[in-house]
């Protein structure tokens, strides 16, 4: 899915969602660390941490606790191989749209809403690190699991995982079997958002 095409159907979705439930915005940024998947074990990686930040969306639907939200933001990764100590860096514009149930406690529920969310974030290149050895691709896709807690109803911290479903690069000059190697990102996110 294109950038083009991810920010029309967000703004398809804008359109039409608030009329169902209470429309929310927010203000997000957190940490990273990635580490880079093979599909052959030539290489080995080692987690490094970026950054990232951005706006926050989110829909609370006519269902107890459910939501569902998205986010625009820009995150910095730093990838590093252990056996040749070479790193890079990329930078991305990703939009992850997650389903969020809210559990609420209560007597609590205006001090203390702890919640889990998964879905899919599409990321999108925007500048990386010259590498001779390897090529990123214009766009992947990941899948997010996480949990967080809201406190006194505005400010969230939460931790996610993401793991790679696309591959994010190859190795641009094959073995002598004519052979790439391919890599996936997985990562872990912290993120604090203070949500209006």
């Amino acid at each position: 899915m294109s950038l083009r095409a991810t920010l029309l159907a967000i703004a398809a979705a804008l359109a039409v969602l608030p009329c169902l439930g209470q429309l929310r915005i927010g203000v997000k940024g957190g940490i990273t660390s990635s580490k880079l998947h093979f599909d052959k074990s030539l290489f080995e990686s080692s987690n490094r941490t970026g950054f990232t930040g951005g706006l926050q969306l989110e829909f609370s639907l006519p269902v107890t606790g459910l939501s569902l939200g998205g986010s625009l933001l820009y995150t910095h990764r730093t990838d590093a191989f252990t056996n040749n100590d070479q790193t890079f860096s990329r930078d991305y514009i990703e939009v992850p749209v997650h389903v969020k149930y809210g559990i609420t406690i209560m007597g609590l529920n205006k001090v203390l809403v702890p919640y889990a969310f998964t879905g899919p974030n599409f990321s999108f290149l925007l500048n990386e690190s010259k590498q001779e050895q390897w090529d990123n691709r214009a766009s992947n896709t990941s899948w997010d699991a996480g949990f967080g807690v809201e406190l006194l109803g505005h400010l969230r911290i939460q931790a996610s995982y993401g793991l790679g479903l696309t591959r994010s690069f190859k190795q641009i000059i094959p073995d002598e079997n004519g052979n790439s190697v391919h890599g996936r990102d997985h990562c872990w996110t912290v993120t604090a958002a203070y949500m209006f």
